[in-house]
């Protein structure tokens, strides 16, 4: 939660400064560039984000093996990926056209992938702390680095300052998983009973997968909308309020990543840890939604006064939109736990072709409002449909006594 807070209002502050030194319009084409980074770092993790916050605590002996492969895999992936990406032509309209500059954003989707996927596996070793401290001192780096990026370029400053730091933090974090953290986690003698066999454990990641490819491809599809049918300046005043609400997001999905490691690791306790999350996205969501609702327009203003003009009521619908989001999340532990994704996976997809729907329907009408609509529309399906069951599941945990 610590890392989810502070990299969000780090980031702000980054998206604050360069918003007053570069122009919209860098800044709308950047946050696509980086929109399309992610979305392919994401795709090449292969769901092993979510293997390893569910099996890494039963690993045992097997540990070391099992990252490595991972890494190997994922590393190949993206590349493959971004080399596809700009074979095809893909983000012609906003990745600059020489080579030198494509050659770092396929550098920069490799990194990503290792740099996102070792958080998974910090948190699946029970060393958490560490999460917050390697994506907070990135952030304040990659701040750090953007007066300096932009003076060196006026297009590319930003994803060069939001890319570099990766690169050290990715060197210390692996050594330290690889020369500490998984000896003594494999030295601990931790059952490998559990371990699902290789036939489930791909028809698992096929279904964390398959949800995966909706929800990620959501922003780069949504970013590209906005560039085409509104143009770069639009897609700032977009990227801007769902930079902020994403925060949100992320402080339900760090819960979430908690909640499943523990109960993995003591699943006598899951009554007492489902209300240890249950509790924290309460406390932390409700006055956030509320205070960021109420002035939406003085915290957009920190960007500058077209953003709040512009920006404002979409913040608004995206803040109310999270408490959908956050149920979701919560349910996906216990979708994880009792290894039956697949539901999961078939509401994301609709969720997904339903926002689509109503942006495309509305986006020309109501500019970048008809993004916050969709959102407010699928929102309400989830709450619909997994409120309910997550209650069901969370009766079936049953109280059982915690032991010191």
């Amino acid at each position: 939660m610590i890392s989810s807070g502070g990299t969000a209002v780090i980031g702000v502050l980054f998206w604050g400064v360069a918003a007053h030194v570069a122009s919209a319009k860098a800044v709308g084409r950047t946050t696509a560039e980086i929109a399309a980074m992610l979305l392919l770092a994401n795709l090449a993790q292969l769901s092993f984000g979510s293997i390893f916050e569910r099996f890494l605590p039963v690993a045992g002996s097997l540990t070391r093996d099992f990252v490595k492969r991972a890494y190997i895999m994922v590393v190949i992936f993206g590349f493959v990926l971004a080399l596809a990406y700009l074979a095809f032509g893909f983000g012609h309209s906003f990745l600059p056209s020489e080579w030198g500059w494509k050659a770092l954003f396929v550098a920069a989707v490799v990194l990503w992938t290792i740099f996102a996927l070792q958080d998974s596996v910090l948190i699946g070793l029970r060393a958490s702390k560490w999460v917050a401290v390697e994506n907070i001192s990135f952030s304040i780096v990659k701040l750090a680095l953007l007066p300096v990026s932009i003076v060196i370029s006026a297009t590319q400053g930003i994803f060069v300052a939001w890319t570099a730091p990766v690169i050290l933090t990715i060197v210390v974090v692996t050594w330290y998983l690889f020369r500490k953290r998984i000896p003594e986690h494999m030295a601990m003698g931790g059952s490998t009973e559990k371990l699902p066999s290789t036939r489930e454990l791909f028809f698992l990641a096929g279904a964390q997968y398959s949800a995966t490819l909706s929800s990620v491809f959501m922003p780069s599809i949504i970013t590209l909308i906005v560039i085409e049918r509104l143009g770069a300046v639009a897609n700032a005043h977009y990227y801007v309020p769902s930079m902020i609400a994403t925060g949100l997001s992320l402080v339900c999905l760090s819960i979430v990543r908690s909640f499943l490691v523990e109960a993995s690791h003591e699943p006598h306790a899951l009554r007492h840890h489902a209300n240890s999350a249950i509790r924290a996205m309460v406390i932390l969501l409700t006055p956030s939604i509320v205070i960021g609702f109420i002035f939406a327009p003085q915290f957009l203003r920190i960007f500058g006064a077209e953003y709040a003009d512009h920006g404002t009521v979409l913040m608004r619908m995206l803040l109310l939109a999270v408490p959908g989001t956050a149920v979701m999340t919560f349910y996906s532990t216990f979708a994880w736990l009792d290894q039956r994704l697949w539901w999961m996976t078939i509401r994301n997809v609709i969720g997904s072709v339903l926002q689509l729907i109503v942006i495309f329907a509305l986006i020309d009408g109501h500019g970048i409002d008809a993004i916050g609509i969709a959102m407010l529309v699928n929102s309400a399906l989830t709450l619909v449909l997994f409120l309910p069951a997550s209650i069901r599941r969370y009766r079936l945990t049953g109280e059982v006594p915690i032991h010191p």
